[in-house]
């Protein structure tokens, strides 16, 4: 049975912890410094050093705390649209909702580390900066490989245009936002630097508000939307 009032609250927790993700992005990694993270999905060492070297340790402390404890909520978020992937297929809307339920924890351990990320950075110890390097690096790959497995794998289900969203949203699906903000980052000037890193920073979080607020949305004009399993 439909349940309105549910699919409204969860779908404003949800987008409120995508936003406040993006702040903890903000905080966490956003400097108007020129930087080598060209994506969100450019997470190596040295796409994001530059970011560190200069910028208060209060705004990246603040960050690591507003990540921990507000991007769990994405939890909510997967669950709805989940919800409105399983008209496609029941099988592989529940694949994404495992993955989905699998990847939240791995980001947010990863955002956990940022700022002792940026201490480090900001000690210029060369030794443990390129110590940090082997456990964080893969980390933070895997991160944005298991984020484009689950934004793909919603790509592909919107299109076969059995799911609950209509076809449109397929351009607002997180992939397709990550790479039209790609595209946008490498078109900006050199001296739009403080926006590209905006836009770089907050590629992975930016997407998800704008999606679950949209499942909020499509699953309350379907009455024939549930909240089950």
């Amino acid at each position: 049975m439909t349940n309105p009032k549910a699919i409204m609250g969860l779908g404003v927790l949800a987008t409120f912890g995508a936003f406040m993700g993006i702040l903890a992005d903000v905080f966490s990694a956003w400097a108007p410094s020129t930087s080598e993270m060209e994506t969100a999905f450019s997470v190596s060492l040295e796409s994001i050093r530059g970011l560190y070297e200069n910028k208060p340790r209060w705004t990246y402390v603040l960050g690591n705390y507003l990540g921990v404890f507000f991007i769990p909520l994405h939890i909510a978020g997967f669950f709805l649209v989940y919800q409105a992937l399983k008209p496609a297929s029941a099988k592989w809307a529940m694949i994404f909702l495992v993955l989905g339920l699998y990847v939240t924890p791995i980001g947010v351990g990863l955002h956990g580390t940022l700022a002792f990320v940026g201490d480090i950075i900001q000690s210029r110890d060369a030794g443990l900066i390129e110590g940090i390097r082997d456990y964080w690096e893969p980390w933070a790959y895997s991160l944005v490989f298991l984020y484009a497995i689950v934004s793909v794998l919603i790509l592909m289900l919107i299109l076969t245009g059995r799911t609950l969203y209509p076809r449109w949203t397929a351009l607002v699906s997180p992939i397709v936002v990550v790479v039209v903000t790609g595209i946008v980052i490498a078109i900006l000037p050199d001296s739009a630097t403080g926006l590209k890193t905006f836009l770089s920073v907050t590629g992975l979080n930016a997407p998800l508000m704008i999606f679950f607020a949209i499942t909020t949305g499509v699953l309350l004009r379907y009455h024939r939307a549930s909240l089950s399993l």
